[in-house]
């Protein structure tokens, strides 16, 4: 069983703090199911046999409705599981001294990547790998900065993306394909890099936050965005796909980039996609993160589709909101979208306010009909929620949260039999 959750980073709102919401249910009338919860920010969610495997910047864990440091209240430095069913906490606690952003797994086996130097007691570099029962395993490839994402890919190796321009002993830069044995890098080298001159932001250090796939082993491409100008040496702004086999560019290319100040923004703002979800049944893929223009001269806000082979924009499907969005997912035809906006809906933007709801830090829409769900759980804080994970049956959330559908809830959100 194979599972990626994307990594999240800083958020910074893309629209203006002003605007108001103008529609929309009453939140907090939509309750998560009882899990447990932590003391600081969880960045990366990996439902996985049964267990939910949390990652992030925690130290604590406590049941669901208890008070963290209170009774039941765990030691859990960045990594915790709980059961997926019952949200109880498990004793699998290999811990690492910084901060996790991303888990992935194969067999019984957790990959972990982030920021730190220590994984279960041994010296790991920004990544590494540990067994069920939390120890350690000889998978050790390091990277030389932040790792953000870690995907399987079809061929069944380990694709790996974040700041580092080394990798397992090689020079790769932002993105590499990594054995899940040896940790060895394969030929495979795709160069993301950023075009000079410019100030941060727009043009700030190149970096992938996230990698998707189609195609089988023999024939795949591999999707990937960020924040980034060029690709092989080639323009691709945010977002971009090569051969899996070759590393060669695409025609894919949605553009996402904007040199001047969105509507209302007071600051130029950086392009980022932080998860790319990518659909061949319905012929396309789905980018959440923070950006107002795509494909060169459209306006599209925070959530977009675009079509899987050209790159131009799916405008049959735009539900958008009014701030950053890192986290989402896609589960039977719903995207479920987390983030720090306020409102949401179909053509939500600074010029279209009648069209939105709504929406405190989570929302939902179906891709079909392009319709805003009623479901309307709302999340606290200002940051919200950074990462959305699909658990099959359950859809867990991320983030910054301390109460979540009217409960206290912090960190971390599941539903599963409630899921609209």
């Amino acid at each position: 069983m194979k599972r990626l959750v994307r990594p999240i980073v800083f958020v910074v709102a893309v629209l203006g703090a002003a605007m108001l919401p103008t529609a929309g249910l009453a939140a907090n009338a939509f309750p998560p199911d009882p899990t447990c919860q932590t003391n600081g920010v969880v960045r990366a969610i990996l439902y996985d046999n049964g267990i939910a495997y949390l990652g992030g910047n925690f130290t604590q864990v406590a049941p669901a409705g208890a008070t963290l440091g209170g009774a039941g209240t765990v030691t859990r430095n960045h990594l915790a599981a709980c059961s997926q069913a019952t949200g109880a906490i498990l004793s699998w606690n290999p811990g690492a001294n910084g901060q996790v952003f991303t888990l992935a797994s194969q067999g019984n086996a957790i990959y972990v990547g982030g920021k730190f130097t220590t994984l279960a007691g041994v010296a790991r570099n920004n990544l590494g790998e540990v067994g069920a029962a939390g120890v350690a395993k000889t998978w050790n490839p390091g990277a030389n900065d932040t790792v953000y994402v870690l995907r399987f890919g079809p061929n069944g190796n380990i694709y790996a993306g974040g700041l580092f321009a080394k990798i397992g002993g090689a020079s790769r830069h932002r993105i590499a394909e990594l054995n899940p044995t040896t940790g060895a890098p394969a030929a495979w080298n795709v160069n993301v890099g950023q075009v000079t001159g410019f100030a941060c932001p727009p043009r700030c250090p190149p970096v992938v936050y996230t990698i998707g796939f189609t195609g089988t082993a023999s024939a795949a491409t591999v999707y990937f965005g960020g924040q980034f100008g060029l690709v092989n040496g080639t323009s691709r702004n945010t977002a971009a796909a090569v051969s899996a086999q070759t590393g060669a560019l695409t025609a894919w290319n949605p553009n996402i980039y904007a040199a001047a100040n969105c509507p209302t923004c007071p600051t130029v703002e950086t392009s980022r996609v932080y998860t790319l979800i990518t659909n061949p049944a319905s012929g396309r893929v789905y980018t959440c993160g923070g950006y107002w223009k795509v494909n060169g001269t459209q306006q599209s806000f925070n959530v977009s589709a675009f079509n899987i082979t050209t790159g131009t924009l799916d405008t049959s499907f735009n539900v958008q909101d009014d701030g950053d969005t890192p986290g989402c997912t896609l589960h039977q035809g719903i995207l479920f979208y987390g983030g720090h906006f306020n409102v949401s809906g179909p053509g939500c933007k600074p010029n279209a306010l009648a069209t939105c709801s709504t929406r405190h830090h989570v929302a939902a829409a179906d891709v079909t009909t392009n319709q805003l769900l009623t479901w309307n759980p709302d999340a606290n804080s200002d940051h919200g929620v950074y990462t959305v994970s699909n658990g099959g049956t359950t859809v867990g959330f991320g983030g910054f949260f301390t109460k979540f559908g009217g409960k206290a809830q912090a960190s971390y959100a599941a539903y599963s039999s409630t899921l609209p």
